[in-house]
């Protein structure tokens, strides 16, 4: 553990959820091959959309629809539904369809196991302090089975913009009842997790567990107040 700042009282801890809890870049790559291999099975006739296509289809519905920004399965829903609208659907089949669809890339996207270490250390913790996670996806946190070591799962769309603006930050200042220097948060992400947190007025613990360094990272902005490299490590802090 590193320190780089004197840390206030920690009253409470907010987590980021994808890449802090777990490693999530091989579950959401799992989700995306299964999307793919279901249209591919299921909608023949829908043409096949590479990752680079894909990419392309999601630039567009943001142009055409730009607060979807902050809302992962939203823009998710509204690529599906543009795909299945320029293969001649309706308007309410594609909505339908893509309604569906979603659903079960949702439920593929869901399905993994966290790691042990993850549960115990958020057990130890919850019987200290409130905790609250933070995140900019849209896990399923039942389905995953971390909903119960936290107070709240706040998460962007209707109107909630991701991290690092203020909007979840100040959603869990006031669902913690707390002030936001006495709420240390933890998450990976050097813009999402450390700036936003810094600049709401957070702590900040970077879960930095792939040796990055603060001082090459094009993404390092702000400070944090402390590094840890492993979770278990924020046991001590209490």
């Amino acid at each position: 553990m590193k320190f780089y700042r004197r840390l206030h009282q920690i009253r409470a801890m907010s987590f980021d959820l994808d890449d802090t809890l777990y490693d999530n870049y091989p579950v959401v790559r799992r989700a995306e091959a299964w999307m793919h291999m279901h249209l591919r099975s299921q909608y023949p006739h829908i043409t096949h959309l590479d990752d680079n296509a894909w990419s392309q289809l999601k630039r567009h519905v943001l142009h055409q629809q730009p607060h979807l920004i902050h809302d992962v399965s939203g823009i998710r829903i509204a690529c599906l539904m543009t795909l299945f609208l320029r293969h001649g659907y309706s308007e309410q089949e594609a909505k339908s369809v893509a309604n569906t669809i979603f659903s079960q890339v949702q439920a593929v996207r869901s399905d993994f196991q966290v790691p042990e270490q993850t549960f115990a250390v958020l057990a130890t913790l919850a019987s200290k302090i409130p905790l609250i996670a933070i995140t900019n996806g849209n896990v399923d946190t039942d389905k995953i089975g971390l909903t119960p070591f936290f107070t709240a799962v706040i998460k962007p769309g209707n109107g909630l913009r991701m991290k690092p603006y203020p909007d979840l930050f100040s959603l869990a200042a006031e669902r913690l009842a707390l002030p936001p220097q006495h709420i240390l948060h933890v998450g990976d992400h050097l813009k999402s997790d450390v700036a936003g947190a810094i600049t709401n007025g957070f702590m900040s613990a970077w879960f930095n567990d792939q040796q990055q360094s603060l001082m090459t990272s094009n993404k390092a902005s702000h400070l944090p107040d402390i590094e840890i490299t492993h979770l278990d490590e924020l046991t001590s802090l209490l």
